[in-house]
């Protein structure tokens, strides 16, 4: 069982609220600055690894071949724009109520 008690009007609470509110923040900063520093295009590897950290082949089975699914293809070599996948992942998540 898990038991909270808060007080409002504490200086440690606020202190303990500023602190969380700061590494949230900072969170978020880092987050962004590592989602960016990637190029514009990226390759199938970039995009298993920095963007769904799972494997190229996980991505072949279950992302790559979708329709909807951002490409570019540059001659032989298959490119996805960075800004685009991004969307496409925000736009298609689905939220798990639990693991089986």
């Amino acid at each position: 069982m898990f038991e909270l008690t808060m007080k409002a009007d504490s200086d440690s609470f606020r202190n303990n609220l500023y602190d969380l509110l700061q590494e949230v923040a900072a969170s978020i900063i880092e987050d962004n600055r590592k989602e960016h520093e990637l190029p514009y295009m990226i390759s199938k590897a970039q995009l298993a690894k920095y963007i769904f950290n799972v494997s190229s082949q996980t991505l072949d089975t279950h992302i790559i071949n979708r329709q909807d699914f951002p490409k570019f293809k540059v001659g032989e070599r298959i490119l996805f724009p960075r800004d685009m996948a991004l969307e496409w992942i925000r736009k298609n998540i689905e939220v798990v109520e639990s693991i089986k």
